[in-house]
Parts: structure tokens; C-alpha cells; sequence
């Protein structure tokens, strides 16, 4: 099998940002490192690819955020909306403009990217860890190309994302520190990546103070109010002192189920939400605020720290804060 970019990298006991940045000829380079990254290209008989090679080294001034408009959900997104919004501020600070690229996802997007980088239309790339498959990092790396992962990853790759399992520890730690002992957690889906964070820091806090998992209340694939009202009526008999819920659409489809059901919110139930959002703002719900502007600005800004080749953090986790609203009940004075 050819070598990879990354063969070399492990060969040579150096990051894969190390072996591009020889082959981009860049001055931040330790002798010792290129040395090593010398011996593993000869040995390895690696060869760069041919985007690599005809990149273009002229400044286009433009930066390209990868999305897949296959899925209906990315446009009419306020998460998607705010990132573009925080990065676009952040790359116009430094005159650089913003392309919207639909990549799609697959091999598709494989192609559409060798496409981007061959043109050489851009000088850089922010792309959602959603879309970011073994052979797009792989395609990436060769090229050469700035870029960073909006979405935690692993490895040495540049990333920014949101500190989620905190988010969901202090969601569920601002429940308990009301008293209560029985903490529901409500998704329409565990397949988001950050949703099974979220989870995992709301399993941290409960056993932090004894609390055995099974005994709670974890409802998952449940996306519409007729969904929600349908289970919780099956379910009647089991209704939470609290409710750690996964985004505010669903934290709304939840107050009204309670309020038809003459269930008072937060005197009989409490709830805390993901997200500071217009609706989220509308009904009082008490947030965990995810600020996702800033998400785009960090994003933003770790590219241009790329581009004037500075050491910029490989990952970077994002603080929550909550935002104090009235469906959850102040917190209980400990003696």
C-alpha cells in the first residue's frame, strides 16, 4: 500500500502538522525534526500527491466552511447560522471572506473536495467533524491545506469544539443541587455526537453523589410533542422531579405536555435545557448556554493562526455557563 502523510509522521516520531510543514516549506521546522522527516520520506519512499504539488501558494483571501446541504436540517439551523456568523466576523477582522461550500457526504464529498483544494480557490478549510471520514483527513493532510474541525476529534488534528460532557455535568449537578434525587434525560437521539457527551456528564453527576443510572428516567427517539405527550402519558406513573433535556425544541414540547396535564413547572417538575435560543428565551427555560458564535470565532480564528504559522492549539474545548431562568427552582443552602 502507498504510504500516507501520516505513515511518514509515525515513522519519523513526529506530528502529522510536522511533515506538512516540510513539505510547505515552512521556516517553523527544528532541524532535528526535518532531519527525521527527511529519513522517513527516503525510507518509506513516500511520495506527496499531486493536489499537494499544485496547490497554489497565491492568497485568494478566502476561506471555505465544508457542510452537506443533503441533509434539510443544515440550512434552517440556528447552530449552523450562529457558526457561520462568528466565523465570518472573525475572518473579515483579517480581510479574508467566507464561500459556503456543499461538499455533500461520502465519496462525493471526497471528489468535491480534491476539486476545491485542485482549483486552488481557497487557502483555507473549516469542516464539521460529522463530515471528516478517514479518507477526507487523509486527503487533507497530503494537501497541504490549513484546516480546522469544528466537533471534538483525535489524533493531531487542529479542533474547537463546545466542553459538552460539562455542559451536560452542570445541567444535571443544578437539578440535583435543588434537592431532588430523581433526574430524567430527554433526547430525540443518541447519534450526535455531542448529545452522547451531553449524556455521558449527565451520567458523571449522578454518580458523583450515589446515584445509581438505572433508577432514572433516559427517553431517546422522541421528536415530536405528540411523541413526548404519547410516552409521558404511557408513562404517567413515573414522572421526574427534573428533566435534563437535550435542545429547547423538545424542552417546548415538554412545558406544554406539562401544562395540559395541569402539571406545574418548576413547583411539580423542573427543566433545563440545552442551547440560549429565541425560544429558549420566549418560555423562561433555564439554559445551559452553548455560545456558538464563539464556536465560529475560535474556529476562525486557530485558521489564521495557521496561515501566519503560529503554534496554535491542537484542541481547544469551549466553557458553558447557565443562564437562570424559571424552571428550575433555586438551589437548596447547604449547611
Amino acid at each position: 500500500m502507498k504510504p500516507t502523510i501520516r505513515d511518514v509522521a509515525e515513522y519519523a516520531g513526529v506530528s502529522v502538522a510536522t511533515v506538512s510543514r516540510y513539505l510547505n516549506k515552512s521556516p517553523l521546522i527544528a532541524d532535528r525534526s526535518i532531519k527525521k522527516v527527511e529519513k522517513a520520506i527516503r525510507e518509506l519512499a513516500y511520495m506527496p500527491s499531486m493536489i499537494a504539488r499544485g496547490l497554489q501558494k497565491g492568497k485568494t483571501n478566502t476561506v471555505a466552511l465544508a457542510v452537506d446541504f443533503n441533509n434539510a436540517e443544515t440550512y434552517g439551523n440556528d447552530f449552523f447560522l450562529r457558526i457561520q456568523y462568528g466565523l465570518e466576523r472573525e475572518l473579515s477582522s483579517q480581510d479574508y471572506f467566507l464561500l459556503i461550500a456543499h461538499i455533500g457526504k461520502g465519496e462525493n464529498a471526497v471528489t468535491r473536495l480534491e476539486e476545491i483544494i485542485k482549483e486552488g480557490r481557497i487557502d483555507g478549510l473549516i469542516i464539521l467533524s460529522e463530515l471528516v471520514t478517514e479518507t477526507i483527513r487523509t486527503l487533507l493532510d497530503e494537501s497541504g491545506l490549513p484546516y480546522v474541525v469544528t466537533g471534538r476529534m483525535t489524533d493531531d488534528v487542529v479542533w474547537v469544539d463546545v466542553d459538552n460532557c460539562a455542559a451536560g455535568y452542570r445541567a444535571t449537578e443544578r437539578l440535583l443541587a435543588t434537592g431532588i434525587k430523581d433526574v430524567g434525560f430527554l433526547t430525540n437521539s443518541f447519534d450526535k455526537k455531542f448529545v452522547a457527551e451531553r449524556f455521558a456528564g449527565y451520567k458523571q453527576a449522578l454518580n458523583d453523589v450515589g446515584l445509581s443510572l438505572e433508577n432514572q428516567f433516559v427517553i431517546d427517539q422522541l421528536s415530536s410533542r405528540e411523541e413526548i405527550a404519547s410516552y409521558l402519558i404511557e408513562h404517567r406513573d413515573r414522572l421526574c422531579e427534573g428533566y435534563v433535556v437535550s435542545d429547547s425544541t423538545i424542552a417546548f414540547y415538554l412545558m406544554r405536555f406539562m401544562e395540559s396535564e395541569g402539571i406545574r413547572v418548576p413547583m411539580d417538575t423542573q427543566i433545563i435545557a440545552f442551547d440560549n435560543n429565541t425560544l429558549s428565551e420566549a418560555l423562561d427555560i433555564t439554559v445551559i448556554d452553548i455560545d456558538v458564535m464563539r464556536l465560529g470565532m475560535e474556529s476562525g480564528r486557530l485558521l489564521l493562526e495557521q496561515f501566519e504559522e503560529k503554534t496554535c492549539d491542537q484542541q481547544t474545548l469551549l466553557p458553558v455557563r447557565i443562564i437562570e431562568r424559571k424552571t428550575v427552582k433555586l438551589q437548596r443552602l447547604t449547611p
